[in-house]
């Protein structure tokens, strides 16, 4: 008998190490912790470009507006009371009758910082049911450095 060659096909490479794929719980485990320490980051991150800025205000009832049955002409006067120049994103007043009832709202926003230590006036129309005689303001600042 002659011997003639065989055709062989080609074999497969021996099983190596494959990589590994993240699936499952193991997954769902690395994803949420990805997500929980990016939002820290943000947060650290918003906190520091608002240190050193504090805001103080205050809301004067001037009288109602002409022609209008539940508006009210408003003068917020916030102070920058921190130690860099900035401005609050909106300050928001509830404005209170003589009885220390709630009977409106008012908002503004400021456009241009305000100097460490330095005032600004305000002027803004407020909404409420019955004439209010005073009322608290509420600023947040929410601005990147």
């Amino acid at each position: 008998m002659s011997s003639t060659p065989a055709t062989t096909q080609p074999q497969p490479p021996p099983p190596g190490r494959r990589k590994r794929e993240i699936l499952g719980p193991t997954g769902l485990i690395v994803m949420v912790v990805s997500i929980l320490v990016f939002t820290a980051v943000a947060i650290t991150i918003e906190l520091a470009s608002n240190r050193g800025k504090t805001f103080k205000a205050a809301v004067a009832v001037l009288g109602p507006v002409e022609g209008s049955q539940n508006q009210v002409r408003l003068l917020f006067r916030v102070t920058n009371t921190g130690t860099r120049a900035g401005r609050p994103d909106k300050c928001e007043a509830v404005l209170y009758n003589m009885s220390g009832e709630r009977v409106g709202v008012g908002a503004v926003s400021l456009k241009v910082p305000i100097q460490p230590g330095a005032t600004h006036d305000e002027p803004a129309i407020g909404t409420a049911a019955e004439p209010p005689v005073n009322g608290t303001v509420h600023c947040r600042a929410l601005e990147p450095g």
